[in-house]
């Protein structure tokens, strides 16, 4: 037998890493499709539970293209059987990802993977293999693996902190965080679905699905690893209210679309500081001095997937392709700008951004055809490498109720997907052009497999895929 271990040291064709550079991870409201087509492959098929690049730094802007990075697939196996009805593969995973919050320094590299992105989902996720409370709507987190195994749940904030910043009572949980973006220095910038009467900072009020939200830094507690560890009471203020979020929409004068003027944001759906976009200071109403930087905005109107800034008083953010909108009376914001398939060369898609982080990030993803078959047959997955060549790895995963696929730290690789699950070796996938497909042998009886591809690259690091489980019946 061949295995992860022995094989590893033993590939050493030369392979070409593609640049990593501060890109977007984001969300889209409802399925899309990769401009690019993904070769051809499952990978062009984009949900809303799934997390997608958009890489300025390695794409001609002619081209670009937004790509698979986290893969449900890849969440079904970090979570395990999370809903306990014995598959692994659970398509509605987490409902939506609502927000993205990328980690401080949390790889040598300063890499984002899919262990260190925190997230908030708009349905909660199965608490069988977790246990605990689970990742909820108002929680930000991410599924990890501790001194208790795989399939565990660490916070970046929970839902009820985000309730003690408001001045509410930390149970129940009424919160549903829509929108987030943090810097330690500036603090924690939030919007929620939904509107809430509160006892924040400045008082008694209604907060509205609009609102940009902060809970400054003086009142935030941090973990050794810069996650949130406790929030003052109360502490949250009300950074720009809905009317304000209007005001800056308005003055952006971005087509949706159709190639209608959008004018109001209705609900804030995405936040990300802009780290060169000026910024200025302003008296909270308990005296804190709030820092108040350039946020990056995204909102439920915002069709066609436009991106706003609050710089200059609202306005298209400019990336290095260009404005991530098209100006009003200019057409319809199609999609394009933000690497989606529009429906048609006059109409844009139908999302909006449903979340959003800037990243350093490397894309190297698996995922099957069809994830549950049949047996007698073949598991076929689909490759997206950063190099032109890969070689495919496999394993069994435990079965049952409740089960979870143990992993182990990928001490080769830094870069990629953080940990490996597979052992042994089982075919040279090439990759031309960024993907590639893999057949496996006929899978003879039923039972749960477990794939990660593994390539090498310029260099010189040895880095593994996004894992996928086929349940075979």
């Amino acid at each position: 037998m061949t295995t992860l271990r022995t094989t590893l040291p033993l590939l050493l064709a030369a392979t070409t890493l593609h640049a990593q550079g501060p890109d977007f991870l984001y969300t889209a409201k409802v399925p899309e499709l990769a401009r690019s087509g993904s070769a051809g492959t499952n990978l062009r098929f984009l949900n809303p539970n799934e997390i997608i690049a958009l890489e300025f730094t390695t794409m001609s802007c002619n081209v670009l293209s937004a790509e698979k990075w986290a893969p449900r697939t890849s969440s079904n196996t970090m979570a395990g059987d999370e809903n306990g009805d014995t598959f692994y593969w659970n398509p509605a995973i987490f409902g939506e990802i609502d927000g993205l919050v990328t980690s401080i320094g949390s790889t040598p590299t300063g890499i984002t993977n899919q262990r260190n992105v925190f997230w908030s989902p708009s349905a909660a996720m199965g608490t069988v293999v977790s246990g605990g409370a689970g990742l909820r709507p108002g929680d930000v987190g991410r599924i990890v693996r501790n001194t208790t195994g795989d399939g565990k749940i660490q916070y970046f904030i929970r839902a009820e902190q985000i309730q003690q910043s408001l001045g509410l009572p930390i149970t129940p949980i009424v919160v549903d965080v829509d929108a987030i973006a943090f810097s330690p220095n500036l603090g924690v910038f939030f919007s929620l679905d939904g509107n809430h009467a509160v006892a924040a900072a400045c008082g008694v009020t209604a907060i509205q699905d609009g609102d940009v939200l902060v809970i400054p830094p003086s009142s935030l507690t941090y973990t050794p690893d810069m996650r949130i560890g406790a929030v003052a009471p109360g502490s949250a203020h009300v950074l720009f209210n809905e009317a304000q979020m209007n005001t800056f929409t308005a003055n952006a004068a971005v087509a949706d679309r159709f190639g209608a003027c959008v004018t109001s944001i209705v609900d804030t759906e995405a936040l990300e500081i802009d780290p060169l976009g000026p910024q200025f200071v302003i008296p909270g109403c308990t005296g804190t001095v709030l820092v108040v930087p350039t946020l990056l905005f995204t909102g439920e109107t915002l069709t066609g997937g436009s991106i706003l800034t609050t710089a200059g008083g609202g306005q298209i953010h400019v990336a290095p392709c260009g404005p991530l909108g098209t100006p009003c009376g200019a057409g319809p914001t199609l999609g394009l700008q933000v690497g989606l398939r529009p429906p048609t060369a006059a109409m844009g898609v139908p999302s909006y951004v449903n979340a959003l982080t800037y990243t350093r990030h490397c894309r190297f993803v698996t995922e099957a055809r069809n994830h549950v078959i049949t047996s007698p047959a073949p598991a076929v997955l689909d490759i997206a490498c950063p190099a032109p060549m890969s070689w495919m790895f496999f394993n069994f995963a435990p079965t049952g109720v409740g089960a979870v696929a143990p992993s182990l730290p990928f001490a080769w690789g830094f870069l990629c997907f953080p940990d490996y699950y597979v052992n042994t070796f089982m075919a040279n996938v090439p990759t031309p052009g960024g993907f590639g497909t893999y057949t496996s042998p006929v899978i003879p009886w039923p039972c749960k497999t477990l794939w990660q591809a593994v390539t090498i690259t310029s260099a010189g690091t040895i880095e593994i895929s996004t894992p996928t489980t086929v349940d075979v019946n």
